[in-house]
């Protein structure tokens, strides 16, 4: 009985002595929202941010050196079906002029969000999997105020407004077998990422590439970004951004500038100004901004407002409006974000899309 007694003891030592130098969180978050997407007739039920269910952990493995991963599986919230999130491998999934939408790569993909293994110290953090772009991460997410998320970034179909705007139709948002080195060093983060051109999904023409500069401390935030994705039909196609943002008080003005070149060799520019203010326990978010290219002209023109009010520290709920005046493209033409196509087929429409939803992190 002594023996039995020890042998737990011992046993409850070293599973303490375990957790006390590794930690694997479970979080998640489901998010739905009901309304309209810019551009579409169909009211409907949709996903307002990537619902999802996520795994992460870190391991103290001595010197100063940690072990991590993570992994995160996506789905739709509405239906309880595996989903691709609001983005998938290759391109945003960003409104088409005609009302659709674009996406590559298999959306029934289980660990959708992300799945990484890697290490991290004094050097900084490097990771091997299923990534986000530095560009996407350091300074295209960060310059929209929705955080490409709600019908503002196309959730409920329709125009990609701000998805469009910051992405261009050209970031990735993600990398499948990347290569991705993050370091900070006081308010300053420096990320690249290289990823295979061929693997078990993939078959782009050259080697994906990114890499990005930030900063952020005290009122000030700022990022610049250069991603090429890969894809190369008579040019490789990339996509450099610039963004910054002020806080004074409750308030944050913010300006965003996009500038590439499609696969096709057709030049695209973006810019956006964006505004949030705290109101009570809820934020107002502005912006106003535009997607154009030398083939299409105005491919999205974009206002929107929201006010997203916290009921809690993990339960949010909201609502947003946006405006679309974009240049459309008739029924069966082709889509102007993947394939070069005479601007003279294209029409002027004048879009609205709103939204009413809850959002739970857990």
């Amino acid at each position: 009985m002594k023996k039995s007694l020890l042998a737990l003891a011992v046993l409850g030592a070293f599973a303490s002595a375990a957790s006390a130098q590794s930690s694997v969180t479970l979080y998640g978050r489901v998010d739905l929202s009901v309304g309209k997407g810019a551009g579409v007739e169909d009211k409907r039920m949709a996903n307002g941010s990537g619902s999802r269910l996520g795994f992460r952990g870190v391991e103290d493995l001595g010197g100063g050196l940690q072990a991590l991963f993570n992994i995160e599986h996506r789905f739709n919230a509405d239906t309880g079906v595996v989903g691709a999130g609001n983005y998938n491998q290759g391109f945003p999934v960003v409104a088409t002029p005609t009302g659709g939408t674009t996406t590559a790569g298999p959306a029934t993909r289980f660990w959708n969000g992300r799945s990484i293994v890697g290490v991290q110290g004094a050097f900084g953090q490097v990771v091997l999997g299923r990534e986000y772009t530095t560009s996407f991460l350091q300074s295209i997410l960060v310059a929209d105020p929705w955080g490409w998320d709600t019908v503002v970034s196309g959730t409920l179909g329709g125009s990609g407004g701000n998805t469009a705007i910051t992405g261009g139709g050209i970031e990735p948002v993600r990398n499948d077998s990347s290569l991705t080195y993050k370091l900070t060093l006081g308010g300053f983060t420096l990320g690249a990422q290289v990823a295979e051109g061929t693997d078990a999904v993939n078959n782009f023409n050259n080697k994906p590439w990114n890499i990005a500069g930030s900063y952020a401390a005290g009122p000030i935030t700022a990022g610049i970004s250069y991603d090429r994705n890969g894809f190369e039909v008579t040019d490789n196609e990339d996509w450099l951004t610039l963004n910054g943002a002020f806080s004074f008080g409750a308030f944050k003005v913010g300006a965003f500038l996009g500038k590439g070149k499609t696969r096709f060799g057709v030049d695209r520019k973006s810019a956006m100004i964006t505004g949030t203010a705290q109101l009570g326990a809820g934020e107002l978010r502005l912006s106003y901004g535009e997607l154009k290219d030398d083939v299409w002209g105005k491919l999205t023109k974009t206002a929107a407002i929201g006010y997203h009010y916290s009921l809690s520290k993990r339960t949010t709920v909201y609502a947003d409006i946006m405006n679309d005046r974009g240049r459309g493209v008739p029924a069966g033409s082709v889509n102007p974000f993947t394939t070069a196509f005479p601007v003279g087929n294209a029409i002027t429409t004048s879009k609205n899309g709103y939204d009413f939803g809850i959002k739970h992190n857990f």
